[in-house]
């Protein structure tokens, strides 16, 4: 009896186990993103059926090809292109992992470092419509570089406040700024899409493509300090993996605890001889 006992209280710990685990996979859950979009940045709508890079490279190669018909990439044409459906795809705000998406970042990110929840995958950022600066810059990375085109991150300001994160991508001999989230009026200046190293020694040229998005003192405090990443390196890396790897974690535990559960089962037969025995010895008095 004492077996038997212990038996169901294993196997009922196992079951509320698996639920638990279960549940955040099977039910739906609520977003709790709010909806920033100000009706002041390029947004369109439709743009969000396309919810892997993939897709969204598929969209763009077609468009590029409308007007593109040699074999060899015009590099300046495609940035533009890549650039002008990244800003249409998002609107800025945080895209984040939901419970259901991801319960261990999701956890993770609530009760330890609110960082971890923010999507850095490329394909997972591409399921909502919304973008960080870095989310953006990510995903618009991400196509160029799989199209073989050389590009590097580049962080702006500061990690504590403020700080702003864009692009830069080598043509023509040099590097060439684009920022796909704020969206500088490029056509208000001379000399677009030069590097941000070139706007430090003319920082009153590139702020006024940014006049209106941001002030001054914004702008200048962006501008004091700027880290680069190397030549198509991915910003997060190690994010990246976190999140990746505790994604296959969470369909792992399931299948670990149904392996427990039909083990428990299996092994009950032990048990089950011995009440039949201990049933037919006391019969038999």
């Amino acid at each position: 009896m004492v077996l038997l006992k212990s038996y169901k209280i294993r196997l009922l710990v196992y079951l509320v186990l698996l639920s638990i685990s279960l549940a955040p996979i099977v039910f739906s859950t609520v977003s709790s993103l709010k909806r920033t979009y100000s009706h002041k940045e390029l947004f369109n709508i439709e743009l969000s059926r396309f919810n892997s890079i993939v897709d969204i490279t598929a969209h763009i190669d077609g468009i590029y090809s409308a007007t593109h018909t040699s074999s060899q990439i015009d590099t300046l044409a495609y940035v533009k292109a890549t650039s002008d459906i990244v800003k249409k795809r998002f609107y800025h705000g945080l895209s984040e992992y939901t419970l259901k998406d991801n319960w261990i970042t999701y956890i993770g990110g609530h009760f330890f470092w609110k960082h971890l929840i923010a999507i850095v995958d490329p394909d997972d950022i591409l399921d909502y419509t919304e973008g960080l600066c870095s989310q953006q810059t990510i995903v618009f990375l991400e196509i160029l570089k799989r199209k073989g085109i050389t590009t590097r991150w580049v962080g702006l300001g500061y990690k504590e406040g403020p700080g702003h994160f864009l692009a830069e991508i080598y043509y023509q001999g040099k590097w060439h700024m684009y920022d796909v989230d704020m969206e500088p009026k490029w056509k208000k200046i001379t000399h677009d899409h030069e590097s941000v190293a070139y706007y430090r020694q003319h920082p009153d040229s590139l702020f006024l493509a940014y006049e209106g998005i941001l002030s001054r003192l914004q702008y200048d405090k962006f501008m004091e300090k700027v880290k680069y990443g190397n030549a198509n390196e991915f910003p997060a890396k190690n994010m990246l993996l976190f999140h990746r790897a505790t994604k296959i974690i969470t369909y792992l535990i399931p299948i670990f605890l149904g392996i427990l559960i039909l083990f428990a089962l299996f092994k009950q037969k032990v048990p089950n001889k011995i009440i039949q025995k201990a049933a037919s010895k006391l019969k038999f008095k």
